[in-house]
């Protein structure tokens, strides 16, 4: 259990901290470490335990991560503060987006009805460095470990009286 505790702690410390895209962009941050904050769960019994957090983009802390896109020739990857934590194709009919002809970018017409402003970039594909620090380091896990076998065997002499 400490380890959980670890990680759901580790996430949400994260999530306060890390919102550089969004900065840049001038957007609000999306969320997206908090959420996985909330899909750390454990499976345990007195042989083993698991941990596992069933949420994209986790598994960059193990190995970097390619983005392709399945129903699509292309990404769109937000550019501007308006597209940041929207999918495109919400945005497509909310904003009445196009694709200025030969172009690579989703955009959408300036408030002069004449310019455009470009809200996505599109790609093939995108590939995400590992970022081993999106978990608890290795010693981290540890120290939790050893301190959860310990509370545990406390308890199990305290039951017994020996303790």
């Amino acid at each position: 259990m400490e380890a959980q505790v670890l990680t759901i702690v580790h996430l949400q410390r994260l999530a306060d901290t890390r919102h550089d895209t969004a900065e840049k962009l001038g957007a609000a941050p999306t969320g997206f470490l908090a959420e996985a904050s909330e899909k750390v769960a454990l499976a345990a019994n007195n042989e083993d335990a698991t941990l596992t957090i069933d949420h994209p983009g986790i598994g960059r802390a193990f190995h970097a991560v390619t983005i392709s896109p399945k129903n699509a020739k292309s990404l769109a990857i937000p550019i501007h503060a308006i597209a940041y934590g929207h999918r495109a194709r919400y945005l497509w009919t909310q904003l009445s987006l196009f694709i200025p002809k030969g172009c690579n970018f989703i955009a959408m017409k300036g408030a002069d009805g004449k310019s455009i402003l470009p809200l996505y970039i599109l790609v093939r594909s995108v590939t995400q460095k590992q970022d081993r620090t999106l978990l608890p380091s290795d010693e981290e896990y540890e120290n939790a470990a050893t301190a959860g076998a310990k509370d545990y065997i406390r308890g199990i002499l305290e039951k017994r009286g020996r303790a």
